[in-house]
């Protein structure tokens, strides 16, 4: 009887130490779960008021790479896509760059309208050589934004691409007499950035000394100082041109003098 009490008085204990061992040891922490990343998150704050949510989204879409075209491709033919978004994807193309150049046709169609004009143009100047056929097509279009827009980028695009000078300097030279004041402005910077074209670009840069605008006037008597001896012919113009009514031709008109007189 002792023997069995015994033994009963030490299941009893063994049990009660066990339940207390239970009670005290800490329940293993619960694994974090871990939401997989959100790969189209870039498109609600690549175009964004806040600057670390852009440079966010900028790096998201610079580590997805063509992975971020299906979303560009389906934002930019939405029609009820917001222009948030819209401007959203056109910014992607930029980024992207060449990598996006199947969108090229689809960044072209959004040139027309007034509210992403720039947007659309400043993107195609990062997408290749695809992109100079729409861009010389967009160079002839009705609305002088899209005009001025378009020359501006066919600009740039020329080194980024790059492009052969003689395919783009025409444009330019074109632009150079357009009937819209912004696009003749554009078209005289970008003629002085690119220097090529010789005595034609230069005949149009002395011709838009005499513009009737200021922007004109201003952005001819600075292109032709990157034109060295080209220019040589320009120097009685811009001789009065440096007594020009507006001060910023005048004195724009007397640095170019003075590059081209020191060489």
């Amino acid at each position: 009887m002792r023997i069995a009490a015994l033994v009963g008085v030490l299941v009893v204990a063994c049990a009660a130490a066990a339940y207390v061992y239970v009670e005290r040891t800490p329940a293993p922490p619960k694994a974090e779960v871990v939401q997989p990343p959100d790969e189209d998150e870039w498109i609600d704050h690549l175009y964004h008021a806040n600057p670390a949510d852009v440079a966010a989204a900028t790096g998201q879409v610079q580590q997805l790479g063509p992975r971020a075209l299906p979303l560009i491709h389906k934002t930019l033919q939405d029609p009820t896509a917001s222009a948030e978004h819209v401007k959203a994807a056109l910014k992607a193309c930029g980024i992207l760059g060449p990598a996006a150049a199947s969108a090229i046709g689809e960044v072209a169609e959004q040139l027309p309208d007034p509210t992403v004009t720039a947007e659309a143009a400043v993107a195609l100047s990062f997408m290749g050589r695809g992109a100079f056929g729409p861009l010389r097509e967009a160079a002839g279009s009705d609305d002088p934004v899209v005009r001025r827009e378009a020359l501006r980028s066919l600009g740039k695009l020329k080194d980024r691409a790059p492009l052969d000078a003689r395919a783009v300097v025409p444009l330019l030279i074109g632009g150079a007499t357009d009937a819209d004041p912004g696009v003749r402005a554009v078209a005289a910077t970008y003629l002085g950035i690119i220097h090529e074209g010789g005595a034609n670009a230069v005949d149009v840069l002395i011709a838009g000394l005499k513009d009737p605008e200021v922007d004109v006037r201003r952005a001819s008597a600075t292109a032709l100082g990157s034109f060295g001896e080209q220019a040589a012919g320009a120097l009685p113009a811009l001789r009065k041109a440096a007594g020009d009514s507006d001060p910023e031709v005048a004195r724009e008109a007397g640095v170019t003098l003075v590059k081209l007189q020191s060489k």
